[in-house]
């Protein structure tokens, strides 16, 4: 107590302002300090839930927008790989109709080349009967006729001059 006297304190009033202290602490723990820590205490659980719930819904956002970006990638690859895939079909699709032209091109080029080779021989056969048709006509002539040298060069010119005519008409497309 020598230390309070040393200040001016008097011991009575220090014990009343002890216990008057004691009892207003003791009022306001169970009155004021419990609801007003009680309250905090809530409102600091509620931010807690409240940041763990925006956590929460955050990681799930970032779930989702891997999901998305993931799928996304699965669409492009699909895509790229239909693309492709369409590519290689037209690519088949070309190659098959270039082969088919090619043929039918070269049915048509034999086709041709037969027929040419078939007006080629009938051509040739009627040249032949002409020439027969000819020499059995100079033949008959020649016998008819004496065989006297004017004579003959004569009939041979004649025979010349038949064959040349016949031919410009073959030449000229007159077929039988």
């Amino acid at each position: 107590m020598g230390i309070l006297e040393l200040f001016g304190i008097e011991p009575k009033f220090f014990l009343t302002i002890s216990i008057g202290f004691l009892i207003l602490f003791f009022i306001l723990k169970n009155y004021a300090f419990g609801p007003i820590f009680g309250m905090l205490q809530a409102r600091q659980d509620k931010i807690r839930g409240d940041l763990d719930d925006a956590e929460a819904r955050r990681n799930e956002m970032v779930a989702l927008q891997k999901q998305y970006e993931e799928r996304l990638a699965q669409i492009e690859d699909e895509a790229r790989d239909k693309i492709q895939e369409a590519t290689r079909q037209a690519q088949v699709a070309r190659e098959e109709l270039l082969e088919k032209a090619r043929s039918e091109a070269q049915a048509i080029v034999e086709r041709a080349r037969g027929e040419i080779v078939r007006e080629q021989e009938i051509a040739n056969a009627e040249m032949r009967n002409q020439i027969a048709h000819l020499s059995a006509v100079a033949a008959g002539r020649l016998i008819k006729q004496t065989l006297d040298p004017s004579a003959h060069a004569s009939l041979i010119d004649d025979v010349i001059a038949g064959i040349g005519a016949q031919n410009g008409t073959v030449a000229s497309g007159g077929t039988r």
